[in-house]
């Protein structure tokens, strides 16, 4: 800085190389699916840290804020429409989702539809709540906040207390469905059965407009029409063994016995397998869903 330089002029020097490094940042974000070589992992966490830190003081964006919102809710997109996203995919989902809500905390689709697929993975379901309840926060008389904490609370983490009290939370604001009273009832005093779960999805898949939203909880149904159908499949096998003495080895002999009249229908397009010690699996989906497991 030359010796000449008076005070204001240096802080004007300071403030236009503030506003350069952050055009830097917005049109490195802009251009990036136009780069002939891939970004290392140092680079993208640079890039990222960055605009997280800006995001931290909102006032250092000099005007940009919505274009930077956009471009994080931008990636956020692609991050959350990975087929298999894996759990460092829903950490990333997570950060993105606060960095986005720091630079404009009244964009509600983040809110719902991030905080929808994070709860789509038990372990992040905590973290999806953080960003339904920042949403709430921002949108006290939307309904659909405490409406989305109470689908998370029961369907990823069990808790038919906490979803119960999220839902009739939700009945009490207005324009929320008039199913929502009962929904909350039975959610507070059901035994955690797939049956009764999916009674409880038809309304909220039915009610749910938006596609993107509505693609995840279709998801959510398919795993607890899944998780049914295995219970019922093993509950079948254990019959045939008090029928005949012996384990049956193949699916299509609870049939032949009379125990089923047919075997269900795998809802991804799949198979149920009959697996050594009278277990059955699902050939589409690797895991069982904890929530309704037999205890």
């Amino acid at each position: 800085m030359r010796k000449g330089m008076t005070r204001s002029s240096r802080g004007a020097w300071g403030w236009m190389a503030a506003f350069g490094l952050l055009v830097s940042v917005v049109f490195s974000w802009r251009l990036l699916p136009l780069r002939a070589l891939p970004e290392t992992g140092r680079e993208v966490r640079e890039r990222r840290g960055l605009l997280a830190a800006v995001s931290q003081t909102p006032s250092f964006s000099f005007g940009f804020r919505n274009v930077l919102a956009d471009i994080v809710w931008l990636e956020a997109v692609q991050v959350a429409g990975n087929r298999k996203m894996t759990h460092g995919d829903y950490d990333r989902l997570f950060d993105l989702l606060n960095v986005e809500a720091n630079f404009d905390p009244k964009f509600e689709i983040p809110y719902l539809l991030g905080g929808l697929v994070l709860g789509e993975s038990t372990p992040h379901a905590e973290k999806a709540l953080r960003v339904l309840g920042r949403g709430r926060n921002q949108y006290p008389a939307d309904w659909r906040f405490p409406f989305y904490m109470g689908f998370t609370h029961y369907f990823s983490l069990g808790d038919g207390s906490a979803g119960g009290g999220a839902m009739a939370e939700a009945a009490r604001l207005p324009g929320s469905p008039a199913y929502l009273p009962g929904l909350a009832s039975r959610m507070l005093s059901e035994a955690r059965e797939p049956e009764a779960a999916m009674a409880m999805l038809e309304p909220i898949v039915r009610q749910e407009s938006d596609p993107a939203r509505r693609a995840v909880l279709e998801r959510r149904v398919r795993e607890v029409a899944v998780e049914r159908d295995l219970q019922a499949l093993e509950r079948a096998v254990e019959r045939y063994r008090e029928k005949t003495g012996t384990a049956p080895t193949d699916l299509s002999e609870l049939v032949r016995e009379g125990i089923l009249a047919s075997i269900p229908v795998e809802p991804n397009g799949g198979k149920y397998l009959l697996m050594q010690g009278g277990k059955v699996r699902s050939d589409r989906v690797s895991q069982r869903l904890r929530v309704f497991q037999s205890k």
